[in-house]
């Protein structure tokens, strides 16, 4: 069997291979890290479009995003439930209001407003509790929101809240039901009420306007071909007096290109990501670099032996991939370990997949061989001469 000289390398110095991996495995951790978050970002940013029930969205030509979005006219609604091929057009209200918790603390809370009859969420976690939207002062709350709203365990909202009142605009509240969905980029928490609820608690509202239109279409297939087809006569050149329509794909991929493409945001994590790649390549460099330099003698006695450069190159070639692979699986251990630890403690949603597993292990291996050929530089400059 022949000898892998690349593993009998780093085998030889433990102490200094440990060392090693854990560098580079700290490295590939905080690039899962920055995707990680960045990849939070994504799904945070869409998590309620997700949850709503349409093929086509109806909004004002002013909208920048979820929770400002402006508003339309009910009658483009209405002009849009009477077109051919249309199922049903449904009414969302959204808006940031005041949120009073128990320490007299004010807090901004996205504010949904819906019709309890005519439901425009697609999750039945949200649809099965809306009837019990019956008072003028009755308010559904989102588990998921930040604890600084005030439930009583200080934790997430749970049954023991259902039931207390908190001052919210400037009327009170009771909390009636539960449901789980997430607020989005733009607040920490939810809470839903009905239509009329909506328009006294936000006093900006009217009853002829609303904030999204979601349309359900009788042949969702078409929808493209139903939005081309029905622009030119709602995307007018005057905003006040136009919509915009979108369909349901488009809808996503505007939402992630504005958090991602258009903020700080989606930069800054990729960013991150980067910068953590190169130290990791710099930490590969100096481990090669430094193995190299310490074995020139042996490398001398193995080219007069009659080994090749290109042999001497694939050793520490090899060398790099093997520190890769040593150093991903730890990393990967922990940043599971790191992402559950954030989700627990940041309350934010950070899921590890496949496809983000794939290009990290990737990313891995081409910054250890890029590393690995700059670590050849030392064997290719020395003199034949000085290696002994």
């Amino acid at each position: 069997m022949r000898t892998d000289l690349a593993l009998l390398n780093i085998l030889s110095n433990p102490s200094k291979t440990v060392l090693s991996i854990a560098g580079i495995g700290i490295a590939i951790a905080l690039v899962f890290m920055q995707l990680g978050f960045r990849g939070a970002v994504e799904e945070t940013a869409t998590n309620i479009y997700d949850k709503l029930d349409f093929d086509i969205l109806i909004r004002s030509p002013n909208y920048l995003h979820f929770v400002d979005a402006s508003q339309i006219d009910l009658g483009f609604a209405e002009e849009v439930a009477g077109l051919e091929g249309v199922e049903s057009v449904k009414s969302l209200q959204v808006s940031i209001v005041n949120w009073r918790n128990p320490l007299g603390e004010v807090k901004a809370i996205l504010l949904l407003g819906v019709d309890p009859k005519n439901s425009p969420f697609s999750d039945e976690n949200v649809n099965r509790v809306l009837d019990q939207l019956s008072g003028d002062n009755s308010l559904l709350m989102d588990r998921l929101s930040n604890p600084e709203f005030g439930p009583i365990n200080k934790k997430q909202f749970d049954s023991s809240d259902i039931g207390r009142e908190f001052e919210v605009g400037s009327q009170n509240m009771k909390i009636v039901g539960l449901y789980s969905l997430g607020a989005g980029l733009s607040a920490n928490g939810s809470a839903i009420v009905s239509i009329d609820s909506f328009l006294r608690l936000v006093p900006t509202s009217s009853s002829q306007q609303l904030t999204f239109g979601l349309v359900k279409l009788k042949s969702p297939g078409n929808s493209a071909a139903f939005a081309d087809s029905i622009r030119p006569r709602f995307e007018r050149s005057e905003n006040d007096r136009s919509i915009e329509v979108v369909c349901r794909d488009e809808v996503i991929r505007l939402e992630l290109q504005r958090w991602i493409g258009e903020t700080p945001v989606g930069f800054i994590f990729n960013l991150g990501a980067l910068i953590a790649l190169l130290v990791g390549a710099a930490i590969i460099y100096m481990v090669l670099g430094n193995d190299v330099a310490n074995r020139l003698n042996e490398y001398a006695t193995l080219r007069a032996m009659g080994y090749s450069n290109l042999y001497l190159a694939s050793v520490v070639l090899k060398q790099a991939l093997y520190l890769a692979m040593f150093a991903f699986a730890p990393a990967l251990i922990a940043s599971f370990f790191l992402y559950g630890l954030t989700e627990y403690f940041a309350q934010i949603s950070m899921k590890m997949n496949t496809k983000r597993v794939f290009w990290v292990l990737l990313a891995t291996l081409f910054m250890c061989s890029i590393s690995g050929a700059f670590a050849l530089k030392k064997l290719w400059k020395a003199e034949t001469a000085d290696l002994f």
